[in-house]
């Protein structure tokens, strides 16, 4: 027997299929197919299978573009990174982790900003909201792996002149889902603390 699931698990996965057609059916507008030649010219290059750079640009602007109701909230949050290595291999890990880091640094970023608006709309002290933050800016690794796979949609590559290889990476994380990680983990720590903000948890976080 299938497992029950949730309202919003139901909402995520409708969300994230009609994403997934939206990605199939893109179009890749005159700007990017410009961009695009213009990295072809830097020498950038896609590995063998890969997707080509103008749809990799195109799915880019598109997750980039993505909004909330309130048009205002962006729905992914992004991570980026450039790492040059001697082999496309090394390049590409080292890319990869430095575009997590970049992931949980904007999810943070958006966290934090979030807590300070929802402090002012709901009555939070300021020490209440401000060691939440501490909290979550302590736990940056442990919220990173707690994130699991991150939806890679730009790697790309260049051979440079000394023989090693530049090797470009961009990653999106459902902002909504990065949330409710970060939210667990804060809750677990001030648990272990013992600290009095956990009533106020939900409030700091928006839910």
């Amino acid at each position: 027997m299938p497992a029950q699931i949730t309202r919003e698990q139901f909402k995520q996965r409708s969300e994230m299929m009609g994403l997934n057609r939206k990605l199939q059916e893109i179009k890749v507008s005159k700007d990017t197919r410009k961009q695009a030649k213009q990295l072809v010219k830097q020498g950038w290059k896609v590995a063998p299978g890969g997707m080509s750079i103008e749809k990799q640009l195109a799915r880019a602007e598109l997750l980039d573009n993505s909004f909330e109701e309130d048009g205002v909230t962006q729905k992914y949050a992004k991570g980026d990174a450039t790492s040059t290595a001697e082999s496309y291999d090394a390049g590409k890990m080292q890319a990869l982790e430095l575009a997590r880091l970049n992931l949980v640094s904007s999810i943070e970023t958006d966290i934090t900003e979030l807590a300070e608006t929802n402090r002012s709309n709901k009555d939070i002290s300021a020490d209440n909201a401000a060691s939440v933050i501490k909290v979550l800016r302590s736990s940056k690794s442990f919220v990173s792996k707690k994130l699991g796979q991150t939806n890679s949609v730009i790697e790309m590559y260049r051979e440079l002149p000394n023989g090693n290889v530049q090797v470009r990476v961009q990653t999106y994380y459902s902002m909504d889902k990065a949330r409710e990680i970060a939210k667990a983990v804060v809750r677990e720590e001030l648990e272990k603390q013992g600290e009095e903000q956990l009533d106020r948890l939900d409030d700091i976080f928006g839910k």
